[in-house]
């Protein structure tokens, strides 16, 4: 990879110009989609005009299932769709019964099972591709009414959440190997989910975080912040399970607009993909596509000059849907109301899906996703180390500030049901990312006059990252039960060049910097990096009584990083070698009724890092281990989830900033966290939809006398919730209302900087036009609290919030 040596500022130009002419464009591109799109969707029929699937099912061939536990009806119309299996039975005879949840990979026959236990239906299957429901006693055969898949269905993901209208799922693949229910999972886990994503209108993943249960944001521009679980910074992200690096700096956190749900594991998670990174493993999901042509556009516009438009489209290349496509743009553009601050974001996505065989999925997709900002980071403290009271609208930065990212990803996967006990999948990511970046920020406290030293920081990255997992997972009878044995391998690699570079600007106003654009500047770093990770791993699933089931697994891991150039001010080389590291994992699962488990797991950490002394030196790997033990729910058959856990982790060697040099790091000693965290989501009662979650976390210096917090980067107690209700009866048919409150505790981060508790209070409100098109309107920050989100220096990084905002939405499926 070329180098950046040598590169001069005059390479990064002054995009002021070109950016006002393309927003210019863009206003007028997403007024003529707004027109077209509304255009489109009243003319769409209200019943789908698709034709029929022809595609055969076996009633003896295995399926994942997603099945919540709801109305009958909805039950065998979910089971048709993912099946593609014709149900013949009398609805009316069914509709006031419940279904039980179905999740996992069976048979057909034994999902009806599943699916009719505790009710007096029976089933029969006529051939291979129908099947008729009999009434219990009486064997008396229904009347024959046919139930198959309606509309488009999407037989890549059947725990896909689009579509769903839940706040929940039963299911999730992160900590696991293919879908795994959350309550028999060992961990903490949240999902996302697809509805939520819509009605918060979350468009970049630290938007989602945000109200994520244990995870906090470190507030920057929307789409470069930090987030943090357990006390520690998340450094990679999965897209279906494969790993790829995660960096605020480098601005990689994703638009959503591809993805259909968000899973998220809290804690070292080591077994699967990589490190046991200490914090949590984000694991996105992507859209697969539709069996039948379908699709979706939303139209956007807000507050501070913020536009939006989505496009989605889903289509069959083959009579059956047997090969389809599936292609998303999204767009958007917006202002801020921190003067001069702008972020712009395009987003292309396309996924070629094919069933190869009953047994065989095969996937192709590729993502481009560019971001265009004029980047702030944020504001001082006075000279006392107290935030400031200053309009939520000043800029400490330069009319020059520029930063650019662009992100090219390549996605493969392969699924293989080799028999109704073993199933093999294979999973392949490319990724490229460029980013450069010019920008000034403060680096001193506050005078009493409101001035403020300056400095211009130039950034430059090239990265290329290439990440594969294979797996069998097996099911075989062992002790009465059936056991379930995962044996799997994954390889990460990372090539880097890196380039910065600084001056000092001198002196100038908080409120109206005028700050010259550097000429040249001083490189600080210019390195490559590259890193190679390769693991095994295998995990048995082991249920030795009726209401107990064990997680026993294990992962060997050797890891080698080879940096070369100018690392901090410092010409250096250093090769930093691990060899068959081993990181084990256990975990207890026992069902204390049918509505409540308890479980206990333990986790070992073994982290390398990139993070470079003041000398040039890297860190040593970070180690420890987590105990956690916890109690979930799962009430209405799946509909509503919650669980409560409590967790002490211990980690040694933790990467932190050098409190005599702020551009390296030195090594932490042993820090203890502790901390708690609950959940609820789901269905509250029909029509009603609803998530709280709070989470208090404590970090102390193990090895200090002190009581005192380590490094806080997060509130001890914070409080997240949404909830809506839709209405479906009368005057009102249609309308739904929903919001949520956010409840941050006071904290000080580092014993320094103090931040006071807010409350929050967002809202929405929707109304559907037809059974085709929705109008949304969202209202954030209600009350208007005038609070600061992030603190984390007395020199810059101190973001307020958003003030009250609005953003009026026109939404449509066909």
């Amino acid at each position: 990879m070329a180098s950046k040596r040598g590169k001069s500022v005059a390479r990064t130009t002054d995009y002021r110009n070109a950016r006002a002419n393309h927003r210019t464009i863009a206003k007028q591109l997403l007024a003529g989609t707004a027109m077209s799109l509304g255009a489109m969707m009243l003319m769409v029929p209200t019943s789908s005009q698709a034709a029929t699937k022809t595609e055969i099912a076996q009633a003896s061939a295995s399926f994942d299932f997603n099945i919540s536990a709801q109305n009958l009806n909805n039950a065998l119309l979910a089971f048709a769709q993912q099946t593609g299996i014709q149900i013949f039975y009398d609805t009316a005879q069914v509709e006031n019964l419940t279904s039980t949840a179905v999740t996992g990979t069976m048979t057909a026959s034994d999902a009806l099972t599943k699916l009719l236990d505790g009710s007096d239906v029976k089933f029969s299957f006529t051939d291979e591709n129908s099947v008729t429901l009999v009434a219990g006693g009486d064997e008396t055969l229904m009347d024959p009414v046919v139930v198959e898949a309606q509309g488009a269905s999407n037989p890549g993901d059947p725990a896909a959440t689009e579509g769903t209208g839940s706040f929940t799922t039963t299911v999730a693949s992160v900590g696991s190997k293919s879908n795994e229910s959350l309550r028999e999972l060992p961990q903490t886990a949240s999902v996302v989910t697809a509805e939520r994503i819509e009605q918060q209108n979350f468009q970049y993943l630290d938007d989602a975080m945000r109200y994520t249960t244990g995870v906090q944001v470190a507030q920057n521009t929307a789409g470069r912040s930090s987030l943090f679980s357990r006390g520690y910074e998340v450094s990679s992200v999965q897209t279906n399970g494969v790993s790829v690096p995660l960096s605020s700096r480098d601005g990689t956190l994703p638009n959503l607009a591809m993805y259909d749900r968000i899973e998220v594991l809290r804690g070292p998670a080591g077994l699967y993909g990589g490190s046991g990174e200490p914090s949590a493993t984000i694991n996105l999901i992507r859209k697969q596509a539709n069996d039948e042509f379908s699709g979706a556009g939303s139209v956007g516009y807000g507050s501070w000059d913020h536009y939006s438009a989505m496009g989605d489209v889903s289509a069959p290349l083959t009579e059956d849907g047997s090969v389809r496509t599936r292609a998303i743009l999204s767009a958007d553009y917006r202002d801020s109301f921190v003067d001069v601050e702008e972020n712009n974001n395009e987003l292309g996505y396309v996924t070629l899906d094919a069933d190869v065989s009953d047994d065989t999925f095969l996937s192709f997709g590729f993502s481009h996703e560019h971001k265009d900002q004029v980047p702030h980071n944020g504001l001082p403290t006075d000279s006392n180390g107290k935030l400031l009271d200053v309009s939520r609208s000043t800029f400490a930065g330069a009319d020059w500030n520029s930063f650019e990212n662009t992100m090219d990803d390549v996605y493969f996967d392969l699924n293989h049901q080799f028999s109704d006990r073993t199933e093999g999948h294979v999973s392949l990511r490319f990724s490229n990312r460029n980013m450069n970046a010019l920008y000034a920020y403060t680096t001193s406290q506050a005078s009493a006059a409101l001035t403020a030293s300056y400095r211009a920081l130039q950034l430059d990255l090239d990265e290329q990252a290439s990440a594969a997992d294979a797996y069998v997972n097996h099911n075989f009878d062992l002790l009465g039960y059936e056991q379930t044995l995962t044996v799997g391998a994954d390889i990460e690699y990372v090539d880097q060049s890196f380039y910065q570079s600084l001056t000092n600007l001198g002196t100038a106003s908080i409120s109206s910097p005028v700050l010259a654009k550097p000429t040249s500047l001083t490189a600080r770093s210019d390195y490559d990096l590259t890193s190679t990770e390769f693991g095994t791993y295998a995990k048995l699933k082991l249920q030795t009584f009726d209401d107990v089931t064990f997680s026993l697994g294990g992962r060997t891991s050797w890891y080698n990083s080879v940096q070369d150039g100018l690392v901090n001010g410092s010409n250096t080389a250093n090769n930093t070698t691990d060899d068959a590291v081993f990181t084990p994992f256990a975990g207890v699962v026992y069902d204390l009724t049918d509505d409540f488990s308890t479980y206990f797991s333990y986790t070992s950490i073994y982290e390398p890092q990139s993070e470079n002394t003041s000398t040039g030196g890297q860190i040593e790997p970070r180690t420890g281990e987590q105990f956690e033990i916890g109690l979930k729910g799962e009430h209405f058959g799946g509909l509503l989830n919650s669980y409560i856990a409590a967790y002490q982790m211990e980690d040694e060697n933790r990467a932190v900033t050098d409190p005599d040099d702020a551009n390296a790091s030195v090594a932490a000693g042993k820090i203890r966290t502790r901390g708690i965290e609950a959940e609820v989501s789901g269905e509250i009662m029909e029509n009603w939809q609803g998530f709280l979650g709070y989470t208090y976390i404590y970090s102390v210096d193990a090895g200090s006398t002190s009581d005192s917090s380590y490094r806080t980067y997060a509130p001890k107690h914070y409080v997240t919730s949404w909830t809506d209700y839709t209405f479906d009866e009368g005057a009102v048919d249609g309308l739904s209302i929903g919001g949520g409150v956010t409840w941050s505790d006071s904290w000080v981060f580092n014993n320094t900087i103090a931040a006071p508790s807010y409350t929050v209070v967002d809202g929405r409100i929707s109304y559907a036009i037809t059974d085709n098109m929705s109008v949304a309107l969202n209202a954030n920050n209600i009350l208007d609290e005038k609070y600061y989100t992030r603190v984390a220096a007395t020199s810059t990084f101190n973001y307020y919030g958003a003030p009250r905002n609005f953003f009026l939405s026109l939404n449509g499926t066909f």
